[in-house]
């Protein structure tokens, strides 16, 4: 059991040290800030319009309606939100994921662990 800590102990300090694995984290880390951020900012800015400007978000869709401009702006903040959310699943899944697996994988053989693929 000692053996296999200390193979898991290098395995994980010959990951962290893999330039490889830095840049995909900061890739990883940077792609989500933006989506966070394109997110924030539409939230916000909803709900910033929503208190400086009501009567904006109060008027009718047209003449014969009762549903209003909010409506389909609210909608399309959580749409947004499904969205970006498919977004990061997809990239991580295509991008990050299997790249995850390759650094890995060659930290694995350059000190030669045996064992089954995470």
């Amino acid at each position: 059991m000692v053996d296999h800590d200390r193979e898991l102990e290098l395995l994980s300090e010959r990951i962290k040290g893999d330039s490889e694995f830095q840049a995909l984290r900061k890739r990883r880390s940077r792609f989500s800030w933006t989506l966070t951020g394109v997110l924030l900012g539409c939230y916000y800015g909803f709900a910033i319009t929503v208190a400086f400007n009501p009567d904006l978000v109060a008027t009718p869709l047209h003449a014969d309606t009762v549903i209003t401009l909010g409506i389909p702006l609210g909608l399309s903040v959580i749409l947004l939100a499904l969205s970006l959310t498919g977004i990061y699943v997809a990239c991580a899944n295509a991008i990050f994921d299997s790249k995850t697996r390759d650094i890995v994988a060659d930290a694995k053989r350059s000190i030669k662990i045996s064992g089954h693929d995470p």
